[in-house]
């Protein structure tokens, strides 16, 4: 049993191979706000994939139902998940990939899919990057996959309650070009590559990580537990 661990796989995995299950009542409300058919498998995914996670983690037998999110502004059923059985919990989607991550400690976990015209040429957001990043990025080999870097992993610290959403320039994560720092603050940061996305997770905890086998096990991905910070 690993009891800190991050599951990333294509949305279309997740549905093929782990059960199905109720939606909460908000969350359900929320699926069906979503005018793309894509938009509400992967809405779905990661919840299904963050049940898998927290069974994994110790949860026991758990439904979709059981996962909930309250927003620490307006207090709405939105924002951060809460803790289930005493476990953090984190997931996120983009675009046909699912990722998610559930630990006893404070963490949190962002997947993206960044099409060349988001990110292309003038278009990387450069307000979300630090002086020293920016620097990186202009003399990066591959700009784009260096800022997916960067933007996963702030994306993930801001998840884990270390960061605001508006402040993305006010903190750095890249050591180099393809490598993140070890760590911000108390949290621990990792990432891996993938064909076609980028996933990081920031996490009090280390954590391993998985994708789904064809049964619906988790398979350790490679390199999982090499030292946080390492390239992607």
């Amino acid at each position: 049993m690993d009891l800190s661990a991050v599951v990333v796989a294509k949305t279309r995995d997740v549905l093929a191979l782990l059960p199905a299950g109720p939606l909460g009542r908000a969350a359900e409300a929320r699926r069906r706000a979503l005018r793309s058919p894509a938009d509400r498998d992967d809405f779905v995914a990661a919840r299904l994939l963050a049940v898998r996670v927290l069974r994994e983690a110790g949860a026991g037998d758990i439904a979709p139902a059981a996962l909930h999110q309250r927003c620490a502004v307006c207090g709405r059923a939105h924002g951060r998940p809460l803790p289930v059985s005493g476990l953090h919990v984190s997931w996120s989607h983009s675009r046909g990939w699912v990722a998610a991550a559930a630990s006893p400690a404070p963490l949190g976990v962002d997947v993206e899919v960044f099409a060349d015209a988001d990110i292309g040429d003038g278009g990387i957001p450069e307000a979300a990057l630090t002086p020293s990043e920016r620097a990186l990025l202009a003399t990066a080999i591959d700009p784009a996959r260096a800022f997916r870097l960067v933007w996963t992993a702030k994306e993930a610290c801001v998840k884990a309650g270390a960061a605001q959403l508006d402040g993305l320039g006010d903190f750095g994560v890249l050591a180099a070009a393809d490598r993140l720092i070890p760590s911000f603050g108390s949290l621990l940061l990792s990432s891996r590559g993938f064909r076609g996305a980028t996933a990081a997770a920031a996490s009090e905890a280390p954590l391993t990580w998985h994708t789904l086998g064809g049964s619906g096990e988790l398979l350790h991905l490679p390199g999982s537990g090499r030292p946080v910070g390492t390239p992607a």
